[in-house]
């Protein structure tokens, strides 16, 4: 079983947010994922290192968690697009962000949707994508000492198997295994035994689940700021499974997924909603 120390922020995630929105705080007593990604130039790639070590002195002897977000053509052109520009630009910040953790072992969710997305992809688009997510795992997986787990979407996405294949198609033996319904809303229960049918093809696989807003699970297949949803289990590693590791809020709770059902752009704050999971969650006094 995965021990790991949870660092909460002491500070304000969402600027402003106590005073329009004050049920939001209730969210930001659990700890919540950092998330980096589009860091370009020498300069910018010099203060990632500066303030990821600055970060993690802080948080010591605990621990934040991280999600990589920055793969070229990223979310391939929708609502999160961006990314690095190219392959050298990407394989840099790899490299900056494994110096900038050296010395510490803080859980890693490497790129959400980049490999599930890949089956969208036309072949010679897909084979670049593959190769370079092998390549950045080797650096991020030799130069550092985090527990990486791979993004492979959600359960009700890819067939296991299917799943499998794309993680045996990058990983690397000190890769710890992958994450699951990151962004999403498919219940913990759902997607732990998706999660177990995918480990049966390789049996040294972990998983982690993102619960951050799954609590009333899916509305649907509507992925984007569906209505209704709650909060669901905080962030933990006593998941009563020895295959998984850890339930984590790895989308921030209260950020909107894109301008669908009223929402403002992918990755800005919205804290009508964040209130709303709030006030849906029945474990919250």
């Amino acid at each position: 079983m995965l021990n790991y120390q949870f660092w909460v922020n002491d500070f304000d995630r969402v600027k402003g947010h106590k005073i329009k929105y004050p049920l939001v705080s209730k969210i930001f007593e659990h700890p919540v994922a950092f998330w980096y990604g589009a860091k370009r130039g020498k300069k910018t790639l010099k203060k990632l290192n500066e303030s990821l070590v600055r970060l993690l002195k802080r948080t010591d002897p605990q621990l934040p968690y991280f999600v990589l977000y920055n793969i070229p053509n990223r979310d391939i052109g929708q609502h999160s697009k961006g990314g690095a520009i190219d392959h050298l630009d990407y394989t840099d910040f790899i490299r900056t962000f494994a110096k900038g953790i050296r010395g510490h072992s803080p859980i890693i969710i490497y790129e959400p949707d980049a490999l599930p997305h890949t089956t969208f992809m036309e072949p010679e688009d897909a084979k670049f994508r593959l190769e370079l997510m092998q390549k950045a795992l080797s650096i991020l997986t030799t130069k550092s000492e985090a527990h990486v787990y791979i993004d492979i979407g959600h359960s009700n996405w890819l067939a296991p198997k299917e799943a499998a294949d794309l993680l045996n198609s990058v990983s690397n033996e000190r890769v710890r295994g992958f994450a699951v319904n990151v962004s999403n809303y498919r219940t913990s229960k759902e997607s732990l035994n998706w999660s177990l049918k995918v480990c049966e093809h390789n049996d040294q696989w972990k998983f982690v689940i993102d619960t951050s807003r799954n609590g009333n699970g899916p509305h649907g297949n509507d992925w984007c700021n569906p209505p209704g949803r709650a909060l669901g289990t905080p962030p933990t590693c006593d998941t009563g499974n020895d295959k998984c590791d850890a339930f984590l809020w790895v989308k921030i709770p209260g950020e909107s997924d894109g301008k669908a059902n009223g929402g403002p752009r992918a990755g800005r704050f919205w804290g009508k909603m964040g209130e709303q999971l709030v006030k849906n969650t029945a474990w919250i006094s």
